[in-house]
């Protein structure tokens, strides 16, 4: 008797079949997988943030001020995020960004990988050319010169420092620090969900939902009110 050779159509349609359904079963979990390891990727670059933060308060004394000499915050925190040759190139205490200067080819339009979200997927370069910045600072914190973690008196803890935005900022200008004004406004979210990551001022990472009250997430963003922050 002959032996039997190869698959029957039957059998091929069959087996097609079974790799499409595990196809079907399989890729959802890899999509979840993926996008996991972009939130926690995101979650480790605003915990860097936190301690660039507190790494320029012990060296110059103070927080950097968002806006000073025009520049954007984050640029004074480049040699704390690896970036030192960029930082000395532009040396942003001797030299100032007037406002809407054209972007400098080669300085301000480097995309710096830590002030980004790997889930965010537009241009890392504005339509200007600025270098992107997926990060906003908390404005009552970084918009006045000579501030420290100390002046934060309603718990460092209870406080953002830095915060996930999904709007065209750049990280070389001013207008990088926002204040909150609910958790449906203003200018922070994200694209992991209803929501969004923030770096408190010890340097701890939350997920805070787009649900959480409204009163609740405006006294995240005070640093001397009194204000009793509820659960979030």
């Amino acid at each position: 008797m002959r032996d039997r050779q190869g698959f029957s159509l039957i059998e091929l349609m069959v087996v097609i079949a079974i790799i499409g359904a595990l196809l079907a079963l399989g890729l959802p979990a890899v999509q979840q997988m993926r996008q996991t390891a972009r939130n926690t990727e995101c979650k480790n670059h605003l915990r860097q943030l936190a301690v660039a933060l507190q790494n320029h308060q012990s060296q110059f004394g103070a927080l950097p001020k968002d806006g000073d000499k025009g520049w954007g915050f984050a640029t004074y925190l480049l040699p704390l995020v690896e970036q030192s040759a960029l930082y000395q190139q532009i040396n942003p205490s001797q030299n100032p960004l007037p406002s809407g200067a054209p972007v400098q080819v080669g300085v301000t339009d480097v995309v710096v990988p830590v002030y980004l979200c790997p889930s965010f997927q537009k241009d890392p370069n504005l339509n200007s050319g600025y270098g992107r910045l997926n990060y906003l600072a908390n404005a009552e914190l970084l918009n006045k010169k000579k501030m420290q973690f100390s002046d934060v008196l309603d718990g460092e803890s209870n406080t953002i420092a830095v915060g996930e935005t999904t709007s065209d900022r750049a990280w070389a200008p001013s207008g990088t620090a926002s204040g909150g004004s609910g958790p449906n406004k203003g200018s922070f979210g994200s694209q992991h969900g209803m929501g969004a990551n923030f770096a408190m001022c010890d340097g701890a990472v939350r997920w805070i939902a787009d649900s959480v009250d409204s009163t609740v997430y405006s006294a995240l963003f005070t640093i001397a009110a009194k204000d009793v922050v509820g659960n979030f």
